[in-house]
């Protein structure tokens, strides 16, 4: 299940969550400073998923088959899951600015939903991914993990960047109506 020079498995699991960071960046209009503090806050969830990775294992809640008895998977999926979460983040400070703390609850509660979805969907499908235990507590400690990754990616960057109303988004670029006189309006006030 590692991976191997030359394969391009590391760029399928990098790819995608890059270009979520890359989406949310943009559409949230995150300041520049706000992204790269969402971008640090990666490392953090990255941390947080291998130790919830190693105690699932250690518990038995889950596995993963292709890593032995190692308890967590390679470590490039777990870059991927921190570049995500993090721009996922920018969402949640999007969240906070409109509705507060109650925008930022309901973001956690729903990333925690899509996360534990993503997992059972993933675990029916490529059996030989992730094994997941018997009973709810594996669900419960999986929603639990994606609550906790969540969590950290919005702590450290509120503490990098200070609170949500710290920083405005960026302002929306418009079209430009063109001049009735034909001329071209000077650059001076270009966004």
């Amino acid at each position: 299940m590692d991976l191997v020079p030359g394969s391009l498995t590391g760029a399928w699991t990098i790819g995608p969550p890059c270009l979520v960071f890359v989406a949310c960046a943009y559409f949230t209009r995150a300041p520049v400073a706000r992204v790269l503090a969402a971008l640090v806050s990666g490392a953090a969830v990255a941390g947080f998923n291998i130790a919830a990775d190693v105690l699932a294992h250690q518990r038995g809640w889950w596995r993963y088959p292709g890593v032995d008895d190692r308890g967590f998977g390679p470590l490039v999926w777990y870059a991927g899951a921190g570049i995500g979460v993090s721009g996922l983040s920018l969402i949640a400070w999007r969240a906070h600015r409109r509705w507060g703390l109650t925008g930022t609850i309901v973001f956690l509660f729903a990333l925690a939903a899509y996360g534990s979805t993503r997992d059972w969907t993933v675990s029916h499908v490529m059996r030989d991914l992730i094994v997941f235990g018997g009973g709810a507590l594996p669900w419960i400690a999986d929603y639990v993990a994606w609550l906790v990754c969540g969590s950290a990616a919005i702590a450290v960057q509120a503490l990098l960047r200070g609170p949500p109303g710290r920083d405005a988004p960026r302002p929306r670029r418009t079209r430009r109506e063109p001049r009735r006189d034909g001329l071209k309006k000077s650059s001076a006030g270009v966004d």
